[in-house]
C-alpha cells in the first residue's frame, strides 16, 4: 500500500528526513513517535501527498512519486485518504451538518441518504444534538469528535492523524482513540503521529524517528 525508499527531505538547508525507508501495508495500525523536530509531521504530510518536495522513491496505491497537484494525486486524496489534525480543520462558521456533508461530496447517494448517514455517525460519536449547531459553538473535544466523524464518513482506505489527541482531556482522548481503533478493525490503515505513549501503545507498530531517521 505504502512504500518509502531512501526518502530525504530538507527545509532551508536542514535535513528533516534522511534516507528513510519503510513499508506500511493495508490494515496496519501505526504510531509515528519522536522528539519535537524529528520529522513526524513532515513525514505525515509526505505520506498524505500534501508535500511532494523530497528525494527518493514513494509509492502509494500503486502510484510512484506523484506530483502534489497532479490529477492522479488529487484522485487518491479524494478517494482514498482522510486526514485528522490537532486543529480539527473544520469550517468554524458553518454547521456540523455542512462540515460532515463535505465528506460525502463525491459519494453517489441522494441528499436524503447522505443526511441519514450524517445523523447516524453523529449518534455513533455521541453528538446527535449538534447537527444544526455551528462548529464554533462546540468545545474542543466535541470538535475533534466531529472531525473523527468526518473521517469515518469518507469512504477512505487510509487515515492520517497528526496529534489527534494532543489538545484533549483524557475522556475525549479515549473517545477519539476508540474511534480510530474501530476504523482500523473495519480494515482501514491508520497512521497516527503522537507524543502520547498511551496512544502509541495501542498501535500494532511504532515507528520512532530520531533526527529524521
Amino acid at each position: 500500500m505504502i512504500e518509502l525508499e531512501n526518502i530525504t527531505k530538507t527545509i532551508g538547508g536542514k535535513v528533516i528526513l534522511a534516507h528513510l525507508s519503510l513499508r506500511i501495508d493495508q490494515g496496519d495500525l501505526v504510531a509515528i513517535v519522536g522528539k519535537s523536530g524529528s520529522g513526524k509531521s513532515t513525514l505525515l504530510n509526505l505520506l498524505g501527498l500534501i508535500d511532494g518536495d523530497y528525494s527518493g522513491r514513494y509509492e502509494i496505491f500503486g502510484q510512484t512519486n506523484l506530483a502534489v497537484n497532479s490529477a492522479k494525486s488529487q484522485t487518491i486524496i479524494r478517494e482514498h485518504i482522510s486526514y485528522l489534525f490537532q486543529n480539527f480543520a473544520l469550517i468554524d462558521d458553518e454547521t456540523v451538518e455542512y462540515n460532515l456533508m463535505l465528506a460525502l461530496k463525491y459519494v453517489k447517494l441522494s441528499k436524503k441518504d447522505k443526511i441519514k448517514k450524517v445523523e447516524e455517525i453523529l449518534e455513533r460519536v455521541g453528538l446527535s444534538a449538534t447537527l444544526h449547531q455551528k462548529v464554533s459553538e462546540l468545545s474542543g473535544g466535541e470538535q475533534q469528535r466531529i472531525a473523527v466523524a468526518r473521517a469515518i464518513l469518507k469512504p477512505s482506505q487510509l487515515i492520517l492523524a497528526d496529534e489527534p489527541t494532543g489538545s484533549l482531556d483524557p475522556e475525549n482522548r479515549d473517545l477519539v482513540l476508540k474511534f480510530l481503533l474501530e476504523m482500523n478493525r473495519e480494515g482501514k490503515t491508520v497512521i497516527i503521529v503522537t507524543h502520547d505513549a498511551y496512544v502509541a501503545q495501542q498501535c500494532h507498530r511504532i515507528i520512532e524517528l530520531g533526527e529524521g531517521k
